[in-house]
This record gives structure tokens, sequence and C-alpha cells, in this order.
């Protein structure tokens, strides 16, 4: 079996957008094209059900059964159970708002371990635990193989 490298592209309307062809964009995934059918989901949502969900009239009931499938379809996909799935505006307000609650726990002189292969959206949180005394000890990659060696990681530990 073989991708099918045209109908794959066909799935994202701005591949066909004429002020577009000829480059290549290599962003973040936040940055990253969305595919049709997540388009016509999110425009479903967004003209006919962002309300409240779950109240008694059809927009909300409706807008709550797909909130329920999004979550069921992706803790599928996950292999996690529906309930420890959580949904955020964005992986750098999740990563920050994580990184909040761990900072309530953690003493000062203990220790996170962050890399220098990771986004700052990434690191950048758990960084800022330096701020409140947090040891924040960085596991480099390899610069001759780019990969984090897991032994590298043996010193951080302790």
């Amino acid at each position: 079996m073989s991708l099918d490298i045209d109908f794959v592209r066909q799935q994202f309307p701005a591949f066909a957008e004429p002020a577009l062809q000829g480059q290549a964009f290599f962003e973040n995934a936040g940055g990253s094209y969305t595919c049709g059918a997540v388009i016509d989901r999110l425009t479903r949502f967004y003209t006919q059900r962002k309300v409240q969900p779950y109240a008694p009239y059809a927009a909300s009931r409706q807008g709550g059964a797909e909130m329920d499938e999004a979550r069921t379809r992706m803790s599928a996909i996950l292999g996690v159970e529906e309930e420890e799935l959580s949904f955020g505006p964005s992986t750098t307000q999740n990563t920050y708002v994580l990184s909040q609650a761990f900072g309530q726990f953690l003493k000062p002189g203990e220790a996170i371990i962050v890399t220098n292969q990771d986004h700052e959206a990434n690191t950048g949180p758990w960084r800022r635990l330096a701020e409140r005394g947090i040891d924040v000890r960085e596991w480099r990659i390899d610069p001759e193989t780019g990969i984090l060696n897991p032994q590298d990681l043996e010193e951080h530990v302790g």
C-alpha cells in the first residue's frame, strides 16, 4: 500500500490557495494548515452551536453532544480514559497552567528537567519556575546525533 499524496493534499484547502503556491511552511503546530473536515466541523460549531453546552434547547444539546463525541474519539486515539483527557485553548496555555499547578507543590531546591530540544512554549513555563527557587536542569541533545541520550539524563536525576 502506498500513500496517495494527491488525495492527502486535496484534504487541505490551503494547498489549493493560489497565494500559497510554491511555498513550504515549516511552522509550529499552532500555525499548521487544517484539513477540510476539521474546518467544516469548526464552521458548523461556530455558526450553529457556539452556545453554552448542555442546556435544554437544540443548539446547546447538539454542541454538548459534539463536545462529548470529541472527548470520546480523542481518548480512544490516545488510549486513555475520557476522564484523563483535558482540553485547553492551546499547548502553550496548557503547559503554563500545568507548570503553575506543579509549581504550587515544588519546594525551592527541588528540580525539574527540561530539554533544549523542545519549543520555548513547552519549556519556558517550566524554566520560569526558577524564579521561585526551583532548580531547572537542562537535558541537552547530543550535537553529533541530534538526539537525547537517556544515559545523559542520569546526571540530572537525584
